[in-house]
């Protein structure tokens, strides 16, 4: 049974919309103002949390942005439903601020419930994906991230500055510490290094004409599907601006180009919008299919210089851009 916290200061709404979720079986917690309503969501955890937009003591506004700024409530779908705050710029803002949803009352209860289905579920499906790849990089022996500090209290960890929040997999700052990790390794060891880095084409076309919660969720998948298509021994990043790196320890740029290729291949081949999806959704989604470019760099060509094997990697990537897209281009090709 899901969990609903409704926020609202009008008790009357509070009884309507409690008896509407117990009615579809839903357990209901209750807060009569912003600030209640954050003690309760840190505590409780709630699946899903219906907000009023003016309230008294803390409002909706700025409740949502402490709930979706809280490490402890930022995953929680928010819905705004709102009677005074009407007009377009008051759903933007509400929107900014983190909300999933915005509704004005009166409500359709069935609507109301319709959304909620589907923000629960889509919210099952994010997290069953996130444990998924924790699961695979687990059954393959990788290192899970953050796993060499479970022994200890660091900062670093507690912040989430390995981790990418959203795919579970090492972040942007773990890729400098560890690729230059890597590389010295390598230097000293007289072994093979190669780094692919794989842009999603297009991505913010996958936003504007989906959403935001949509490119989420096919960026959690592509993560899913580069650590089913990578072996063991390869470190998979997901960096900024919607790009992954993957390491790949003793691999010569033939064997590397090899792996890259299947990586993309496989994105390629992914149904996004599979029946699983479709239930997160109210409206009917179009077929997507999403392509990526491919920027391949191999240890010995310059330098043994950490920031030079990217510097390659993302000289061989734009090339890939330049050339149409969905293809792997090696930084060698363009000596």
């Amino acid at each position: 049974m899901a969990k609903i916290l409704i926020v609202d200061d009008n008790v009357d709404m509070l009884d309507t919309l409690e008896h509407l979720f117990i009615f579809y079986d839903f357990e209901v917690l209750r807060a009569e103002n912003g600030q209640i309503g954050l003690e309760i969501a840190e505590s409780e955890k709630p699946g899903l949390i219906i907000l009023d937009a003016l309230m008294p003591v803390m409002n909706g506004f700025e409740a949502c942005h402490k709930l979706k700024t809280g490490p402890k409530t930022k995953d929680i779908p928010i819905i705004f439903l709102s009677a005074n705050y009407t007009d377009r710029e008051h759903r933007e803002k509400g929107m900014e601020m983190g909300a999933d949803d915005y509704l004005l009352k009166p409500f359709n209860a069935k609507e109301l419930i319709a959304k909620t289905n589907a923000l629960l579920h889509h919210k099952q499906l994010m997290s069953r994906l996130r444990s998924d790849n924790q699961l695979i990089l687990k059954k393959q022996g990788r290192n899970i991230p953050g796993d060499d500090l479970l022994q200890k209290k660091v900062p670093e960890l507690e912040n989430n500055q390995i981790t990418d929040s959203l795919t579970g997999l090492y972040n942007n700052d773990s890729f400098a510490r560890r690729s230059e990790k890597e590389l010295e390794n390598a230097v000293k060891n007289q072994a093979s290094l190669s780094l692919v880095l794989v842009d999603v084409d297009y991505f913010r076309k996958v936003n504007e004409a989906y959403g935001e919660k949509t490119g989420d969720y096919v960026l959690i998948r592509i993560a899913n599907v580069i650590l089913k298509n990578t072996r063991p021994s390869d470190i998979v990043f997901r960096l900024k601006n919607n790009k992954f790196a993957i390491l790949l320890p003793e691999t010569d740029e033939k064997t590397a180009f090899y792996e890259a290729e299947k990586v993309r291949s496989a994105i390629l081949q992914t149904k996004y919008f599979d029946q699983d999806f479709a239930a997160t959704s109210n409206r009917r989604q179009t077929p997507m299919h999403v392509t990526s470019s491919i920027g391949l760099a191999a240890l010995g060509l310059v330098s043994p210089v950490a920031g030079d094997l990217n510097k390659q990697a993302e000289n061989a990537l734009n090339q890939a851009k330049k050339n149409g897209r969905n293809m792997t281009i090696r930084f060698s090709e363009l000596a």
